[in-house]
């Protein structure tokens, strides 16, 4: 009776931490914000990788960027590019994008969509 009980619970231990695994079977992951009409024109970040120091690729109405991850958590992914000068911060949850171009500040609401597999 014990060593059924130990199985049950080994079982079901092991069964909480494979659930828990959000990313544990996903090979890439995806993800773009798509913002409509703003005054700074952005029009799409592109994120496959989510590494400090990895590049993401920013799009604009007449320009695209490749712009380096400073700071990534569970709740924002921080932007930034020298030449020109380019600030974006990425509220995850609320999909609020704060950017600042040139010190022009804006703040945007963008469509969020993720692709895994």
């Amino acid at each position: 009776m014990k060593v059924n009980n130990f199985k049950r619970i080994t079982i079901l231990l092991a069964l909480i931490f494979i659930l828990s695994c959000e990313d544990m079977f996903t090979r890439f992951k995806y993800e773009t914000y798509e913002c409509g009409k703003n005054p700074v024109k952005l029009k799409k970040i592109f994120i496959k990788n989510y590494n400090i120091g990895d590049l993401v690729d920013v799009e604009f109405k007449d320009d695209a960027y490749k712009m380096e991850i400073i700071e990534n958590s569970d709740q924002f992914m921080f932007l930034k590019r020298i030449d020109p000068t380019i600030e974006i911060e990425i509220e995850k949850k609320t999909s609020l994008i704060k950017i600042n171009l040139k010190n022009h500040i804006s703040n945007l609401t963008c469509s969020n969509y993720v692709f895994k597999m």
